[in-house]
């Protein structure tokens, strides 16, 4: 019976939630983050020559993405737009999350701020920092 009373509560909670969501139409308005998530999602690689991070930010104009980058945080920020919707139409369902971002990252060593590159493709941003001199991994010759 316990097993049953738990099953129960988990249903409620679940309703609960599924209640809450469908007033803000799956989103918190004019975020993109809710509790405990990172957006926009990263992917990050360390090669000899360069950190690169890979970002998705689908649905955002390049002029709508401003990066920075200050005492080794790597910041990305910026804004989705709402897309216009039709004279007296109403949400049904809001997934697509619209406003402002920012996502900070901490590189794990020093990068050549005057040789960074970016590019933004098919909702892709790929940001390349190359590293400073004395942060490249160097061969020690044993005497």
């Amino acid at each position: 019976m316990a097993l049953t009373v738990f099953d129960d509560i988990l249903s409620l909670e679940r309703e609960i939630g599924n209640l809450f969501q469908g007033f803000s139409g799956g989103a918190v308005p004019g975020r993109f983050l809710r509790s405990g998530e990172h957006y926009p999602s990263v992917n990050i690689f360390d090669s000899n020559e360069d950190f690169i991070v890979v970002a998705e930010i689908p649905g955002v104009r390049k002029e709508d993405v401003h990066l920075t980058l200050d005492n080794g945080l790597l910041t990305i920020s910026g804004e989705r737009k709402v897309g216009a919707m039709p004279d007296k139409a109403e949400w049904l369902r809001k997934e697509i999350r619209t406003g402002s971002f920012s996502r900070v990252i901490e590189l794990p060593r020093h990068v050549d701020g005057d040789r960074i590159s970016a590019d933004l493709s098919d909702g892709i941003l790929r940001v390349v920092l190359p590293k400073a001199e004395e942060a490249k991994p160097r061969e020690v010759k044993i005497k």
